[in-house]
């Protein structure tokens, strides 16, 4: 009966790992260079706006691998708000809904590529 209690938490850890890493890989890709090209330029931003969401971008990875370490998911959704609230106070209010269109559009062709991996297995 132990080891079955030890092995359920050992899945459920690596499944929340698993599922965190999974939602939250957009902010490893902001750090991208071409995505991050492309993603400023879709918003229109200028250079002081670029080099701003870069620091942003960069810190939310930081939080974001924090939280992959510890496997603590409210951590991961932490990294996800910091980058949310830190880029709405850099764009306008403009920018900011084209930043969370194609910042959506990635989200999804992420979930799109796993659910299409998991097909395949």
């Amino acid at each position: 009966m132990k080891r079955l209690l030890i092995l359920f938490a050992a899945i459920a850890g690596f499944s929340i790992s698993s599922f965190a890493e999974k939602d939250y890989e957009v902010l490893w890709v902001l750090n991208n260079k071409s995505t991050f090209n492309t993603v400023t330029d879709y918003v229109q931003a200028s250079p002081n706006q670029q080099a701003l969401m870069k620091n942003i971008f960069y810190d939310s990875a930081e939080k974001l691998k924090d939280a992959l370490i510890e496997n603590d998911l409210q951590a991961a959704e932490k990294a996800l708000y910091f980058n949310l609230v830190n880029v709405k106070s850099v764009l306008t209010v403009d920018q900011y809904k084209k930043y969370l269109t194609i910042l959506n559009a990635t989200i999804h062709n992420q979930q799109d590529k796993y659910l299409a991996l998991s097909k395949n297995k």
